[in-house]
């Protein structure tokens, strides 16, 4: 009796070894089946322009970009979301300067990237898609200049981002402004100019997933 409830539990676990061994190829393709989700946090330098004619100085002033961002991936394409907010200063001509009055604009957006990727290294990928910004505030010094700006911007985006060993991540990419955010609510010839974003951003980040 008692070999025989020996010989009974060894057959048992065998036969559940095996059959736990053949499920572990199926369970390997339905991952590899699956997009991969990718999730983390970012930080960098933004370098920022406000193109125009006379209103402020054409230089890249730097400010600071950071915020969050989710992706989803599978074999060489991809799809990355982020949720950004970045500081930026412009420089205001001089010819415009008043007496006591600050020289830069200081401003602080909102920024949400919609991102197509593609790998064509090993770790590196091309990033390219619109990008929407809100303006959330806008002080030249203590005064509010927000109604000098328009409230949102839509840019386009192309960049390169590196996959690091340990979740790292680090890039960089151009951001080139499409809408004219002066609000041309000035009576005088400043009301008339276009006011375009362009900047560039390098960064490094961590991947949670």
């Amino acid at each position: 009796m008692k070999s025989t409830l020996i010989t009974t539990v060894f057959s048992a676990a065998v036969l559940l070894s095996v059959a736990a061994h053949a499920q572990i190829p199926v369970v390997s393709k339905v991952t590899k089946a699956l997009p991969k989700v990718t999730l983390g946090l970012k930080v960098g330098a933004n370098f920022q322009d406000l193109n125009s004619n006379s209103t402020f100085q054409n230089s890249y002033k730097g400010g600071v970009v950071g915020g969050a961002f989710v992706g989803i991936t599978k074999n060489k394409m991809g799809v990355q979301v982020e949720g950004l907010i970045k500081t930026v200063k412009y420089a205001i001509s001089d010819e415009l300067l008043q007496k006591n009055q600050s020289s830069d604009v200081n401003t602080v957006n909102l920024d949400v990237p919609v991102l197509f990727e593609y790998r064509f290294l090993p770790r590196l990928w091309v990033q390219i898609g619109p990008q929407f910004s809100s303006l959330l505030s806008a002080k030249n010094g203590s005064t509010d200049v927000k109604n000098s700006f328009k409230t949102t911007d839509y840019s386009g985006i192309l960049g390169l981002q590196a996959i690091l060993p340990l979740h790292f991540i680090v890039g960089a990419r151009y951001v080139l402004g499409f809408t004219d955010i002066n609000s041309h609510d000035l009576s005088t010839s400043l009301g008339t100019e276009a006011w375009h974003n362009r900047s560039f951003q390098i960064y490094a980040g961590w991947r949670f997933l």
